[in-house]
């Protein structure tokens, strides 16, 4: 082997006996790990000295640099204040800001013993980087036993990056003894996890992924503090299972409820098809008193797209827990904590045709009440089986302008075919619960408006609810099932006048067939007719003193007309009559969901709608295409069959108006002069270069409805929601980031109508650290369910440097309100 020598100073040849005797202990320390030809992977390449002051002894081939010690070798190289090592042994010694760097993988230590030819060695009171996204290992003694392999003793491990002035690490691995493969896996022994330097959890072993790569091992764990559930932790343990296949499960335990288990599958095959499916189960230290809840608890979420033969697709969205109060107990279930139900879906569909106007679907539906009934004030009864499910459906559906017959006539297409059934007889399901009942004509069973008590009664009495009127109310129990056939054919010829006015009209037959274990077969046919006519006329300007920004102005004045036949339906109980509250701004802004609407509860209409839309697009800061930057649509109706003019309807949205947006929309009877709806919605966000506020974002809404229809619902089985004739609404949410690591939230929603009152108050704040390897927050949540509570979140956010975000929230992650809620109109 070539050894070139240079020096930045002098050169010495001969060298003192302490050196001497230092060098030969040395080699008899480190000769059962480095001494063997067998064990080392020599290289021909030459080594390159540079140090301040370079001393040799010939008689024993020993070389002795000091001094700004660097030694290149190919694509290694170690530095020192001091280096001596034998070309007769082929063992040296460093000292004193050690430095060993081989690839991306950085060895630093106070004193090192290596093997000239492998750099296998020893290290003591050293530590290794391995890569820009790889651990960060600490030891008092390290042994290099291969390339990428190194034996530990009194190790830590981390991924954080922290600057150099931050020395204790968010988080970090203790361990007594430890095995490591850069690139591969880590073991550890008699370790703990250690948080901002207090040990959380000891694990006699454990191992772990050492790369960035998909590879089996602990994850980072996870904390929750503030809930319904108490103080929680969870260790989740990444399996890869299989190329296509990642496995998640992760224990955890909860101090008001026990252990909890988790488990978290996500799955890819062929070119277009994947999954992910989520399973957790418990069973609960903890029960509510209105016996809302029983020991075993579980939850499912699985989403599913799967690509089958002859271009059919299947897609299952599948939400289930085994008791109302999942959601808000549990973080998987985020999103439906605020809804009544928990809709699972699943369905084979295709599409034919070059354009897909063509559709054809198979599948079937459930919803999952989570709302419950409360009965004597204590005893809770969820409501699912009484629920009218979809356990089979077809569709198919042809869309305009998919089928044109020659003259230019279209044809279009609604049909579906539905089996409908409860999973029990409504009337054994409330005599079982004690509750006595109305029946109507067979139709439903009238257990009330509101589900709550009338008057109290003694336990031994059976219970009476809602209205006793035999008429049917949103909510109530329809005590029927059977098959329901809804055929909709239409025939629409589309044509111009004049190049300058756009005619549309449209006629059809719906028919409704129900075949029912009650009525036996009932059927309706209603007559259809729309007909939609625009012009649209346009100019573009110029706007501005200076930078001209180009506009084009869009308008489209409209006259509409639906009219759906009247048919009489006393005689069949299976359909409901219509519901006390039209969404008629919905059907006036598009009549389409006036003829087409496939519901029971359809009545009839002769509708005329006179209207203008305008439409407004722009540069943004006079250059680049045109974009939409406000949309509004004003309109007002009059509905023959009940004889009166209707509503004035206005519906506005305005995009990206500096940093502003804004929704404006509302409804107004002119015959009574009564505001029926209204919202306003203002949202600003806006970036900032002032020192410590870096970005501000703001929004406030208002919603208000005259009228609004009552529910057969009650608060999870807490006593009924309080209810109000109208809705009246003020929303606020306001959040603010101070530098790039303190995020302030703030939220509320304030009931005006009734008996005022705040809905929700939720308030926040986040920090992240600078080497953006961790988080940490405080939070603050108010509402009428759960009232005032708060909590502390902690989250590891992965490598450190190179994420600038917190991944998003997924099944069984944490979250802080305010940070990744959506609040707002």
């Amino acid at each position: 082997m070539a050894i070139v020598a240079t020096t930045q100073g002098s050169v010495r040849i001969g060298t003192g006996r302490w050196l001497r005797v230092l060098v030969i202990v040395v080699s008899l320390l480190v000769s059962a790990i480095a001494g063997r030809a067998a064990d080392r992977s020599p290289t021909d390449a030459p080594f390159e000295i540079t140090a301040d002051q370079i001393d040799y002894d010939g008689r024993r081939q020993l070389y002795v640099a000091s001094g700004h010690v660097r030694v290149d070798q190919a694509d290694r190289s170690l530095q020192a204040d001091w280096v001596a090592f034998s070309t007769e042994t082929r063992i040296g010694v460093a000292e004193g800001g050690v430095e060993l760097v081989d690839g991306e993988d950085v060895v630093d230590a106070e004193f090192m013993v290596f093997d000239l030819d492998s750099l296998r060695g020893m290290f003591f009171e050293g530590g290794l980087n391995a890569g820009s996204e790889g651990f960060r290992l600490r030891a008092k003694e390290m042994v290099r036993t291969g390339d990428d392999t190194f034996r530990l003793a009194e190790g830590v491990f981390t991924t954080c990056r922290c600057p150099e002035e931050e020395a204790q690490p968010p988080w970090e691995i203790s361990t007594q003894e430890a095995d490591v493969e850069v690139g591969a896996y880590g073991t550890v022994k008699n370790a703990t996890f250690d948080v901002l330097g207090f040990p959380v959890i000891w694990v006699p072993w454990a191992f772990f992924p050492v790369e960035s790569d998909r590879e089996t091992g602990f994850l980072l764990p996870e904390f929750e503090l503030g809930n319904r559930s108490g103080q929680g932790f969870g260790l989740p343990f990444f399996w890869a299972a299989h190329p296509q296949l990642n496995v998640i499960l992760t224990p955890r335990y909860y101090t008001e409820r026990g252990f909890k288990g988790d488990a978290e599958f996500e799955y890819v095959f062929g070119r277009r098809s994947r999954g992910d499916l989520f399973i957790s189960g418990l069973r609960d230290g903890r029960n509510e008193s209105s016996g809302a809840t029983e020991n075993n608890r579980w939850g499912v979420k699985w989403n599913h797209d799967q690509e089958m033969p002859l271009g059919w697709r299947w897609q299952s969205d599948l939400k289930l827990a085994s008791d109302n109060f999942y959601p808000q107990d549990f973080s998987e279930f985020n999103s439906d904590r605020r809804n009544r139900f928990m809709e699972s879906t699943t369905s084979l569909n295709r599409t034919f045709g070059e354009s897909g106007g063509v559709g054809a679907m198979l599948g079937a539906r459930y919803a999952d009440d989570i709302q419950g009934l409360e009965i004597r004030g204590v005893d809770f009864v969820d409501t699912d089986d009484v629920l009218l499910q979809r356990f089979g459906e077809a569709r198919a559906d042809v869309q305009p302008g998919t089928l044109i017959a020659p003259g230019g006539v279209e044809a279009r297409l609604d049909a579906e075919v539905i089996h409908f059934a409860p999973l029990r007889d409504p009337g054994d399901f409330y005599e079982d619960q004690g509750v006595g009942q109305t029946v109507a004509n067979g139709r439903f069973y009238d257990v009330g408006v509101d589900g709550t008590l009338l008057t109290p009664v003694p336990p031994s009495q059976p219970i009476t609810f809602g209205q006793g009127d035999g008429i049917f109310q949103p909510g109530e129990a329809v005590g029927e099932k059977g098959v329901r056939a809804v055929l909709h054919p239409r025939l629409a010829r589309p044509f111009q006048v004049a190049d300058a006015v756009e005619v549309a009209p449209e006629i059809g037959w719906m028919q409704t067939l129900y075949s029912t274990n009650d009525s036996r077969f009932a059927e309706r046919g209603l007559f259809t007719a729309r007909m939609d006519t625009r012009a649209r006329l346009a100019r573009e300007f110029l706007w501005g003193s200076r930078s001209k920004s180009r506009f084009r102005h869009v308008v489209e004045p409209r006259m509409s007309w639906a009219f759906v036949s009247k048919r009489h339906q006393r005689d069949n109980p299976i359909f409901v009559p219509v519901g006390p509250e039209k969404q008629s701004r919905f059907r006036s802004l598009s009549l389409e969901n006036l003829t087409r609407n496939p519901s029971d509860r359809i009545d009839s209409a002769n509708r005329i709608v006179l209207g203008v839309g305008q439409r407004l697009y722009g540069q943004r800061g006079g250059r680049g295409p045109l974009g939409l930057r406000a949309d509004l649509q004003t309109a007002i109706d009059w509905d023959f069959a009940e004889g009166g003019l209707g509503d004035v309807y206005l519906d506005g949205r305005f995009l990206g108006i500096g940093p502003l947006d804004a929704r404006l929309m509302g409804a107004i009877d002119p015959e009574e002069g009564v505001l029926d709806e209204a919202g306003l919605e203002l949202r600003f966000s806006q970036r900032l270069t002032v020192p410590f506020l870096r970005r501000v974002g703001m929004s406030g809404a208002y919603r208000y409805r005259n009228e609004i229809p009552t529910f057969f619902e009650s608060n999870r089985g807490q006593g009924r929601l309080s209810q109000a004739n109208s809705i009246s609404q003020l929303s606020l949410t306001g959040s603010l980031s101070l530098s790039n690591r303190i995020d302030l939230s703030y939220s509320t929603v304030y009931k005006l109508a009734g008996e005022n009152d705040f809905i929700r108050n939720q308030g926040g704040v986040r920090y992240t650290s600078r080497c953006q390897c961790w988080s940490a927050g405080v939070y603050v949540n108010a509402d009428r369910r759960d009232q005032l509570s708060a909590g502390f979140t902690i989250q590891f956010m992965g490598f450190g440097s190179g994420n600038q975000s917190q991944v998003a929230p997924g099944f069984g992650s944490n979250m802080i309100p305010g940070f990744n809620d959506n609040s707002g109109y």
